[in-house]
């Protein structure tokens, strides 16, 4: 178990690499827009007064509120009334050892079937369909329930299957038993 922890905490860097790639340098302009800085405080000023949650703008609960969802535009917003500090170290330690969870969920499936399936090939195939699951049900869902954009959508979810499979490479290859035991 230690050497799936230390094989879960190389996975999680490998993560965090690909995240600082993704949206730490320009590549990141490929899934997300930007708005002027005039547009950007006009809407923080209308989402003052609403507490922390998750709001469909407008939310279609009304004859009047359907009509205006028809009509567009639409929103998915995601408030956070208190705000934090931008580059907050603690939100990088924080998504280091959620990343590090994930690698070790995924070094688990890989250990319950480190007796049946012995070669990392194999065991690689089932870390990238085990990752397109996760990420086709919850990133590629978002389009299509919520209307959000598809090159949002596909950006992030091509940047966590990467992700993923790298951190399950990592573990199917070093850290998980290839050969049964006796």
């Amino acid at each position: 178990m230690p050497k799936l922890i230390l094989g879960s905490l190389l996975g999680a860097l490998f993560m965090f690499l690909m995240g600082f790639l993704a949206y730490g340098t320009p590549l990141m302009e490929t899934g997300y827009k930007s708005a002027s800085l005039e547009q950007q405080l006009a809407v923080q000023s209308a989402l003052k007064g609403l507490p922390t949650g998750t709001y469909t703008i407008p939310d279609g609960h009304s004859p009047e509120g359907m009509a205006a969802y028809a009509a567009g535009p639409i929103a998915i917003v995601q408030v956070n009334s208190n705000g934090f500090v931008a580059y907050d170290p603690m939100v990088f330690l924080s998504g280091f050892v959620h990343m590090a969870i994930a690698a070790f969920i995924l070094g688990l499936m890989l250990w319950a079937v480190r007796d049946r399936i012995t070669d990392v090939g194999t065991r690689f195939q089932l870390v990238m369909l085990a990752s397109l699951v996760a990420v086709f049900f919850t990133r590629l869902g978002e389009p299509i329930w919520f209307h959000t954009d598809w090159p949002n959508a596909l950006y992030v979810a091509g940047i966590e299957w990467i992700s993923l499979v790298g951190a399950g490479y990592v573990l199917a290859r070093w850290f998980v038993p290839t050969t049964r035991t006796a």
